[in-house]
């Protein structure tokens, strides 16, 4: 019995030495590998998480900022909307600094919208300012009534997404730092990551706001921004392999009752509802491991772009309210360095090109494309020469969208045009509106819509439509057809019936008001030269009458016969027609009135318009000016230039002086109030005019101390609708006018 025990004292006392040994070696085997872990480096994966949030995204900049000074090295982005950019362009390559500057330098108010600044767009684009139709178009599709899916179809912000990122891998696991965006399906709701393609597209998809921008087509789903879904992807992250996670949560607070005033605000609150439920259900995600910054941009809006500064600054504040646990993931100044330049390795060369190639999904023949894209095989690529020649096709008013692409192989690079026509088209309609009062009980208005179809063949030609009731009526229509595949020569032609009324005044007051109606026939050819002039040559004929309608009705009606040959030459380069603020534009037209073309009487007809504008801060300054009269001729004229009205000797009223010659210079001042920077709102302005002009029957009482003075000062507003003006009208002996004025201000004579 006692041999027994002692018998398994022994095999007890073997085994705890042996368990012992094992322990040892244990412990000295685990010390070896954190020993060896610290000696080869290897650090905790970091992830970057930047949510969504329109111009407040700007703050992921400041955060940016703050984790470079800190020396802490992100392995992971995953980024929502305006994340999704800012991180897209980080883990693609850009420095810090670099995307600070390229949002700084981006004009915001021109990248959100879909057509071309006014100066680079075509010249028959231009010419098409100066009735009062508004630019938003609906459309007619196998005969039902369609609308755009977005105000935007995202354009101007695609091509600027692709100069930035044109030679990006589609893998975007080959990114120097491994990225992926968020967007939402527009059918089911669903979350969708993106991972691979065109990585411009994939920030493009992941902020196309609902309402505002069309969905965008990604592998047969129709994509919008992901904050929808998905605004704070730490899930996301997670899964790709992040240990530690950065989160940098840009939501904004709820309205409350007093701020859910208009239907825009009610519909903005239901978009916020739905993005703090899915950011709550993100962040609840968050382990104590991981750091949550979220900047204070209590009073910015997601539509301050021009705050960018100010909004990078409140990103660096409060990543600095993290520095202790950011510092934890610092590492030493030569691994930074390292790190630095490994994920600053994009190519930022131009490529040659050897091929190109259209992807051509419209009407239009694909030899009107090429001869408007300057690139050649053989050729560097240029991509702003590439996006102008781009901005003047898209200007066509026949595309939804127009992109480029660069596919590189060991063998060729190969530039590739996309135009896709729009779905809602080839019949285009667009409305408008304007109106004139100067609260006495004199009161103008009209209505117009316009029927657009194009292109009606290859070489991209245009019918058109217009009808207008109202004070002045009109029924025309006209068939503008280019003959060139540089769209450069054309011809038109036009059949149209107008009405008109025209005041009678005598002494100051209206005496009589005579309507004129007629019908007019004209064909005309021309050589368009670049997007800044033009030069035609037509010819027209007209019949109609003119009779009383107030007044002394007993005055007979006066038939109408004209007809002339009419040659104009148009530079124009101004930025807008509405109020303008940049930018020259001048016309001068002759034309002969002949009896082989109808007309009662011979006579010559010469006609010199100009208006600058230049702006400098909030301060427009424009210089209008023209003048026109009959010449070269003994027959007597009718009246046939007129004057009055705003802006035209504002103290009298609409077509009060009328003769053979007339003359009128303007000094206009406008002065911005409030702020407009913000995408989305309305410009504003107060203003004051100085004019002088008049018009004479006679060559002879044409002097200097013959003109009429007179002024204005006014209220504008550059709404959706046309500029809208509020206006008070001064002149010579005392005379005033008031004026509330909807409509195309700058019209010449």
């Amino acid at each position: 019995m006692r041999s027994l025990t002692t018998t398994i004292s022994v095999k007890e006392a073997a085994c705890t030495i042996f368990a012992f040994l094992i322990l040892i070696v244990g412990v000295d085997q685990v010390a070896a590998e954190t020993v060896a872990t610290e000696q080869t480096g290897e650090r905790p994966v970091i992830g970057l998480v930047l949510s969504g949030g329109g111009a407040r995204g700007a703050s992921h900049i400041g955060v940016l900022k703050v984790l470079e000074t800190l020396r802490i090295p992100i392995d992971v982005i995953t980024g929502t909307s305006m994340g999704a950019i800012v991180g897209g362009m980080y883990a693609y390559g850009y420095s810090v600094e670099e995307i600070e500057t390229l949002l700084g330098e981006t004009d915001w108010d021109a990248v959100l919208r879909d057509e071309p600044p006014r100066k680079n767009r075509s010249f028959r684009r231009k010419q098409d300012d100066f009735n009062f139709l508004i630019k938003q178009e609906a459309g007619i599709k196998d005969w039902k009534f369609t609308i755009p899916k977005g105000l935007l179809q995202g354009q101007q912000l695609r091509l600027r997404l692709k100069s930035l990122t044109l030679l990006a891998p589609t893998d975007f696991d080959a990114l120097p730092v491994r990225f992926r965006a968020v967007a939402a399906d527009i059918e089911s709701g669903e979350a969708v990551t993106l991972g691979s393609g065109s990585l411009s597209t994939a920030m493009l998809a992941s902020m196309a706001i609902p309402g505002v921008f069309a969905p965008v087509e990604w592998n047969d789903r129709l994509l919008i921004d992901g904050g929808l879904a998905n605004n704070v992807p730490v899930q996301l992250a997670r899964d790709l392999g992040a240990d530690i996670l950065i989160v940098v949560d840009l939501s904004s607070e709820l309205q409350g009752r007093d701020g859910l005033t208009s239907p825009f605000s009610i519909l903005n609150q239901i978009l916020g509802i739905t993005i703090q439920r899915n950011t709550a259900e993100q962040l609840e995600k968050l382990v104590p491991d991981d750091i949550l910054i979220q900047p204070d941009l209590s009073g910015y809006s997601s539509t301050d772009f021009w705050r960018a500064s100010e909004m990078i600054d409140s990103g660096v504040v409060a990543a600095e309210l993290s520095n202790q646990r950011l510092n934890e993931l610092s590492i030493s100044k030569e691994d930074f360095t390292d790190y630095l330049i490994a994920i600053r390795q994009r190519d930022t060369a131009s490529p040659n090109i050897d091929k190109i190639t259209f992807d051509n999904k419209t009407p239009l023949s694909t030899d009107v494309l090429n001869s408007h894209i300057t690139v050649e095989a053989g050729d560097k690529l240029d991509i702003p020469l590439l996006e102008k020649d781009i901005h003047q096709l898209y200007g066509m008013n026949i595309f939804e969208r127009l992109d480029y692409d660069v596919q590189q192989d060991e063998q060729q690079t190969e530039l590739n045009v996309e135009a896709e026509e729009k779905e809602w088209g080839p019949h285009y309609l667009r409305f408008g509106l304007s109106m004139e009062t100067d609260f006495e009980g004199t009161g103008i208005f009209n209505l117009a819509t316009s029927h657009t179809m194009t292109p009606i063949n290859r070489m991209g030609g245009e019918w058109r439509s217009e009808i207008q009731i109202g004070h002045d009526q009109r029924l025309v229509t006209e068939l503008y057809q280019p003959i060139d595949n540089h769209l450069r020569y054309y011809f038109r032609t036009s059949l149209g019936y107008y009405e008109s009324h025209f005041g009678q005044f005598e002494s100051g007051q209206q005496v009589a008001d005579l309507e004129v109606s007629y019908s007019t026939f004209s064909l005309a050819g021309g050589r368009q030269f670049g997007n800044w002039g033009q030069l035609e040559v037509g010819a027209y004929t007209a019949s109609g009458d003119s009779s009383p309608r107030i007044g002394d009705l007993s005055t007979p009606t006066n038939d109408i016969n004209a007809g002339a040959w009419v040659v104009t030459f148009s530079y124009d380069q101004l930025d807008s027609i509405n109020i303008p603020r940049s930018g020259l534009l001048a016309n001068i037209s002759w034309s002969a009135s002949r009896d082989e073309l109808g007309a009662d009487d011979k006579q010559d007809t010469l006609r010199v318009n100009g208006l600058w504008a230049g702006t400098w801060n909030k301060h427009t300054l424009m210089l209008w000016g023209g003048i026109a009269g009959v010449t070269h001729t003994d027959v007597p004229a009718d009246d046939a230039f007129s004057i009055g009205g705003l802006f035209n000797l504002s103290g009298y009223r609409r077509s009060e002086l009328s003769g053979r010659y007339a003359g009128m210079m303007r000094v206009i001042y406008l002065r911005e109030i409030g702020d407009s920077r913000s995408v989305l709102k309305v410009p504003v302005y107060v203003g004051a005019s100085l004019e002088g002009g008049n018009v004479w029957s006679d060559r002879d009482e044409i002097r200097f101390d013959s003109l009429l003075l007179a002024g204005s000062i006014s209220l504008a507003i550059d709404s959706p609708l046309g500029p809208l003006y509020l206006a008070r009208g001064f002149a010579e002996g005392g005379r005033r006018e008031t004026y509330l004025y909807l409509g195309r201000t700058f019209t010449f004579l």
